[in-house]
């Protein structure tokens, strides 16, 4: 593929739209699915737990979140307008019932009042941090004082095979994200990997491994 393909995949990744965005977040879906449901499972969600994904997408996974125990609540946060708009409509009932909500990032700031979730988590969302303090200074403040934080990625040694991910991603290793999180205000309570099945990405098949943070505000 050439540079130009390659960097219009990257923005796509980063925020879907366009005509191309469903088709996008679609295949997300599947190339992401173990990461997601490992994601969910490794939560431990216990009843009324207030849950905020940083980065949903159009919301697949968010029924398996909400009946994972009683009286759980969930927010979606997004930048891709397009992806709100298909996760309310995918989630259409949890959303009537108020289960569920999905809210447009607009700017740095959380619309959330502080110590508003009991958890947190971002499945593949970490690279598109463009201030890592910022987001992690907010998420700290929307936590309570009990909350867990959970990020999930897939680790520089993998993500530099991928070519498009040359087009505006930044990568991380299992320490940098403890750095990260350490000078951030977060203590990391455990970091676990697991090997997927190869892939094909861009043309190309690939091993891939995910890398689970959990960590707590301090």
């Amino acid at each position: 593929m050439d540079n130009n393909t390659l960097r219009k995949i990257a923005q796509q990744h980063r925020q879907p739209h366009g005509e191309h965005g469903i088709e996008v977040a679609e295949r997300m879906n599947v190339s992401n699915e173990l990461m997601n449901r490992w994601a969910i499972e490794e939560l431990t969600i216990q009843p009324n737990d207030r849950i905020l994904e940083i980065g949903p997408g159009n919301g697949l996974f968010v029924p398996s979140i909400i009946n994972s125990a009683t009286s759980v609540t969930y927010t979606g946060y997004d930048h891709a307008e397009l992806m709100v708009n298909q996760a309310r409509h995918l989630n259409s009932l949890l959303v009537e019932t108020g289960q569920a909500r999905f809210v447009l990032r607009d700017g740095p700031t959380m619309p959330f009042a502080d110590n508003s979730f009991s958890r947190a988590f971002a499945v593949n969302v970490i690279y598109f941090w463009e201030n890592p303090i910022t987001e992690l200074a907010e998420l700290h403040r929307v936590l309570d004082s009990s909350g867990i934080l959970e990020l999930v990625f897939r680790p520089r040694s993998i993500m530099v095979n991928i070519p498009h991910v040359a087009y505006g991603f930044q990568t991380f290793e299992s320490e940098d994200v403890h750095k990260l999180l350490e000078a951030n205000h977060f203590e990391v309570m455990s970091t676990s990997t697991k090997d997927e099945p190869p892939q094909q990405i861009n043309g190309q098949m690939l091993s891939l491994v995910t890398v689970l943070v959990t960590s707590r505000p301090v």
